[in-house]
C-alpha cells in the first residue's frame, strides 16, 4: 500500500493575506491556486497512491484557516483512501472544545504548528489540546522545523521540545512533518526514545544531498521503519517526489552518504494506514489509477 502522508487541500481564501503569498513567493510557482480536491485526486493517481492523510491547518494571528469541515468533507467522499487530520490554534480560547468537535467530525488526528501559530510547544494551552486529542484517540502531527513565513516563530520549531510530549502521551501517535528539519538529528533522537514518534520526509526531496544526510542519521538511530513518504501537495507531487526519492539511489549525489534500495522501497511502499490506524484495510492498488 502506498501512502501519502503528508498532503493538504484548500481554496486560496482559506490561506489569509499573508501565508498564501508568502507560500507561492517561496515556492516560485503558485501551490495557492492549485489545492482543490480535484487535483489532488488527478495528483495522487499520478503518483499510484492508493490512500492520503489530508491536513487541516488553521493560525488565528495570521488569518490563515483551511477548516476542519472542509476536509472532513473531502475524506467524507472517499472513505477508506483519504484520512483527514484536523487542526486547531491553542491561542483559540475554544480550542479544546473544536478537538472534540474534530474527532466528530470523523478526523483522525490534528496538524499543529508551533512556528506558525506561535505557541510554545510545553505551554499550558498546548498541553491542554493534547489531553483532549488523546482522549478521543487523535494522532498528533507538528511542523516542528523550518518555516517559509517571515513572522514564524522558529524559536518554538525545534524537535526536541516534543520529547516532553512523547514520554508524556506514550498511548498517542506523534508524527514530526518534514523530518523535523533542519534539526533531523533531533528528531531521530526523539524518535529513538518514542517508539509512538514517526516522521515524514514531506517537502525534503529536492534537496538531495539534505535528505540522503537525513535518512543516514534516521537508520543509524535505528528508527528507519517509522520513515513516512508525504509529499506536501500541492506545494509538490506525489509523482516528483517519488522520482527524486528514487534518484537517491539512481543518480545519489556527489559526498552525499549512500541510500539503499530497500529503505526507499519499504518508505514507499510499505508503510499502510494501518500501521497507525488498524481499523483501516488497504485500499485496492488496482484503484490507483482511478482519481475519482
Amino acid at each position: 500500500m502506498r501512502v501519502d502522508w503528508h498532503s493538504h487541500v484548500w481554496e486560496p481564501r482559506h490561506l489569509g493575506p499573508t501565508w498564501g503569498p508568502e507560500l507561492d513567493a517561496n515556492v516560485g510557482a503558485h501551490p495557492s491556486r492549485d489545492g482543490s480536491w480535484e487535483a489532488h485526486q488527478l495528483a495522487m493517481a499520478e503518483g499510484e497512491i492508493d490512500a492520503a492523510v489530508v491536513v487541516a491547518l488553521v493560525a488565528c494571528e495570521i488569518d490563515l484557516d483551511i477548516p476542519n469541515e472542509y476536509v472532513a468533507e473531502y475524506a467524507a467522499t472517499h472513505p477508506g483512501r483519504i484520512v483527514g487530520f484536523g487542526s486547531v490554534d491553542p491561542a483559540d480560547p475554544h480550542a479544546v472544545a473544536r478537538v472534540h468537535h474534530a474527532a466528530d467530525l470523523g478526523l483522525r488526528g490534528l496538524k499543529l504548528s508551533p512556528p506558525y501559530q506561535g505557541f510554545h510547544p510545553h505551554s499550558d494551552a498546548a498541553w491542554a489540546v493534547y489531553t483532549a486529542a488523546a482522549d478521543r484517540g487523535l494522532a498528533l502531527m507538528f511542523h516542528q522545523g523550518g518555516v517559509f513565513l517571515r513572522g514564524g516563530a522558529l524559536e518554538y520549531a525545534q524537535p526536541i521540545l516534543l520529547d516532553r510530549v512523547a514520554r508524556s502521551f506514550r498511548d498517542t501517535s506523534i508524527i514530526i512533518a518534514h523530518a523535523g528539519q533542519p534539526w533531523s538529528h533531533e528528531t531521530a533522537a526523539v524518535m529513538f526514545k518514542n517508539p509512538n514518534v514517526w516522521t515524514d520526509l514531506s517537502a525534503r526531496y529536492g534537496r538531495p544531498h539534505q535528505l540522503a544526510t537525513i535518512l543516514r542519521g534516521l537508520t543509524d538511530y535505528g528508527v528507519g521503519e517509522r520513515v513516512l513518504f508525504g509529499s506536501d501537495f500541492p506545494i509538490y507531487t506525489p509523482a516528483d517526489c517519488i522520482r527524486q526519492l528514487r534518484d537517491l539511489v539512481l543518480s545519489p549525489p556527489a559526498g552525499a552518504p549512500p541510500v539503499e534500495p530497500p529503505l526507499v522501497d519499504q518508505i514507499l511502499d510499505a508503510r499502510p494506514l494501518s500501521i497507525l490506524f488498524p481499523d483501516l484495510h488497504p485500499a485496492l492498488s488496482a484503484e490507483r489509477k482511478d482519481p475519482s
